[in-house]
């Protein structure tokens, strides 16, 4: 799998302690129902064509790819959207959406010598093991 090199050099992800936050779809056949074909077919909530159901991720998938990069997770936690009144909460279910929170490890993994480049997303570098 890939990750876009977000060019984080002297930034605080090269540095041990070093927080990186995301969100994320969960790759399951609710989040399939919910995020394509609810969002974006049915209701409109988003544009069709927002959403690729190859580029979800499972919470297991997504802390396996931080680790063996030097990364190590601290929570991944539920995220839930209502559609009705344009709000997200906090849920103990990460089926649909969910967020995480790593921290840059102290232990040196590996230098950027050790990464090969690869053409990513907008024809920039993404760095690929």
């Amino acid at each position: 799998m890939k990750i876009l090199d977000v060019g984080c050099g002297g930034g605080l992800l090269s540095e041990p302690g070093g927080s990186l936050f995301l969100t994320t779809i969960n790759k399951t056949h609710l989040s399939y129902a919910l995020g394509i074909i609810f969002a974006e077919q049915i209701a409109g909530i988003v544009p069709k064509g927002t959403h690729t159901w190859e580029k979800f991720v499972s919470p297991e998938e997504l802390e396996s790819l931080l680790e063996s990069n030097g990364l190590l997770v601290q929570t991944i936690t539920g995220m839930l959207y209502n559609p009705f009144s344009g709000y997200w909460r906090w849920t103990e279910h990460t089926s649909l959406n969910y967020a995480a929170h790593a921290i840059k490890s102290s232990a040196k993994v590996e230098t950027e010598e050790h990464h090969t480049k690869s053409p990513g997303i907008d024809g920039q570098e993404a760095s690929q093991k």
